[in-house]
């Protein structure tokens, strides 16, 4: 029988074993127009117009569910021989091609979904597989229509459901496919919460896990996961977890994370950001970015502008664009504490954490713990207070986020000269009994960097782009409170002062800002 084309095995659909149990000798034949019934049983196929129907029929389904072939056929199957049912199927109505008879059998005998979509003119394959932690993850793949019709006969391309366009529309609670005829590519949440009420003590190594990574900040961590499970289209800081030791559980919480949202989220590389397709990071909910060192400053811009982008278009291989929301949430692990990435002074996106070592006996079961945990999790997240979402559009203030961490890599982010200068500066008021003096830019550089090649057009940039200072009106002055009355010229001097009686100033003008009836 080498005229049969073998099939993959596919555990899925299987449907050459259920048509060999379940299918009838009715259905092998049903449409065609040569062959002439006798009974359920019995059917026959005339080899000539002459031929006398009234004999013995060309097949027979025996007591054991297989066909025996009586006599001679069209089909040059060999008498006195019994095949399976699909076999016979496959031969008369396929013409040997196992790939058709099986999307026939599969499609419109078990009534099983198709799986392919039509989004737009564009085909796609809606390919399940199982992901590590047992779960079940849907991917789109592009397909060619032709490959279609080849495995599944044309007949399918009428069955298979179209829609109009792409959309996302995160929702782990009260999941939707579909809306407006724009298939949702938001997977469906893989957990279902508990029905019992969760006290902290029945989640031990969930909430381990959380006090570990999140330290005396662990209600605003709990508060994050809150936002990340219950309210998926909300902004939110990048977070950053940082640290140059190993062992410190990093790892163990991205690997969390995927677990709590399956396929809506993804672990991806810097260089990702800078593809020239995206699909593996656009419509997913979470970024997780391990183990990073974002040298590039385009790559930095990227992954800020990511983090409060509303649509992305999104670039396949064969797919033509689309664009669609964008709700991703940007997680951060880096090796590296201070200099992973640039972030300027006025940046309130990110939020750093410096992560320890775990200290203790080391737990070897610690994500199937974890994953046995996360009904109760969810339960306990839905317990908590009340997000208040009015306090900033990123949920967290600046000064709930503003850690140490973050003020270390501002501080090793600022330009080279601007360093420098403060240094200068800093030096300057530890050498002299004063709290603030004047200087510009040429002051500056004839006092301090003579013999440097920075010009003066450089050193005023970073005063009013880095340090973000702004010279005074022009006048007269004297640089650097000399006291020499020929040193007194005429410029827009910038006013520098000393850090501690600037903080000083601040807070007395804020106390006298504070108006309290009396």
């Amino acid at each position: 029988m080498s005229k049969f084309k073998k099939p993959e095995h596919n555990s899925i659909y299987n449907p050459i074993d259920w048509f060999n149990e379940f299918g009838t000798f009715e259905q092998i034949f049903e449409g065609d127009k040569k062959c002439i019934s006798y009974s359920e049983n019995e059917a026959t196929y005339p080899v000539s117009d002459a031929m006398d129907l009234s004999k013995s029929p060309t097949f027979v389904l025996n007591k054991n569910g297989k066909i025996d072939i009586k006599k001679s056929n069209p089909f040059d199957l060999a008498s006195n021989m019994s095949f399976s049912k699909f076999i016979l199927l496959t031969t008369i109505k396929f013409k040997g091609d196992y790939f058709q008879a099986m999307s026939h059998v599969s499609f419109n005998i078990m009534k099983n979904e198709i799986p392919y979509i039509r989004v737009g003119t564009d085909y796609f394959k809606v390919i399940k597989k199982e992901d590590r932690y047992s779960g079940t993850n849907v991917i789109l793949k592009g397909w060619k229509k032709d490959e279609i019709k080849e495995d599944h006969t044309k007949n399918i391309l009428s069955k298979i459901y179209k829609f109009d366009d792409f959309t996302i529309i995160p929702d782990n609670v009260n999941f939707i496919p579909s809306k407006n005829n724009c298939y949702n590519l938001y997977a469906k949440f893989p957990h279902i919460k508990s029905s019992d009420n969760v006290h902290q003590n029945d989640i031990p190594i969930t909430f381990g896990l959380m006090s570990h990574i999140f330290g005396e900040q662990i209600e605003l961590g709990l508060k994050y996961m809150k936002i990340l499970y219950e309210f998926p289209r909300q902004i939110l800081p990048v977070l950053s977890l940082v640290s140059t030791e190993r062992e410190t559980g990093k790892t163990t919480f991205l690997n969390w994370i995927q677990m709590l949202f399956g396929e809506n989220s993804t672990l991806i590389n810097p260089s990702d950001l800078m593809s020239s397709f995206n699909d593996a990071y656009a419509t997913k909910n979470i970024v997780m970015i391990d183990e990073t060192v974002i040298e590039k400053q385009h790559v930095v811009e990227k992954l800020k502008s990511l983090a409060t982008a509303k649509t992305i278009s999104v670039s396949q291989k064969f797919v033509q664009h689309y664009s669609v929301p964008f709700f991703g949430k940007i997680i951060v692990c880096t090796n590296k504490e201070t200099d992973f990435m640039r972030i300027d002074d006025e940046e309130i996106r990110f939020w750093i954490r410096k992560i320890n070592p775990i200290k203790g006996d080391k737990n070897t079961n610690i994500e199937n713990d974890l994953f046995n945990e996360i009904p109760k999790f969810l339960k306990y997240l839905e317990q908590m207070q009340e997000i208040d979402f009015s306090r900033s559009r990123m949920v967290f203030t600046q000064e709930e986020i503003n850690t140490e961490s973050l003020l270390v890599i501002k501080k090793e982010s600022q330009n080279g000269l601007r360093k420098e200068i403060e240094m200068y500066v800093e030096d300057f008021f530890n050498n002299n009994d004063c709290d603030e003096f004047e200087a510009t830019a040429k002051d500056i550089k004839e006092r301090w960097l003579e013999h440097d090649k920075e010009k003066m057009s450089y050193i005023l940039k970073v005063l009013k782009n880095e340090m973000k200072m702004t010279p005074q009106e022009k006048k007269y002055y004297n640089p650097f409170n000399s006291q020499n009355p020929l040193d007194k010229t005429r410029g827009t001097p910038f006013l520098f002062i000393r850090e501690n009686k600037q903080n000083i100033d601040n807070q007395t003008n804020s106390i006298f800002d504070e108006k309290e009836p009396f």
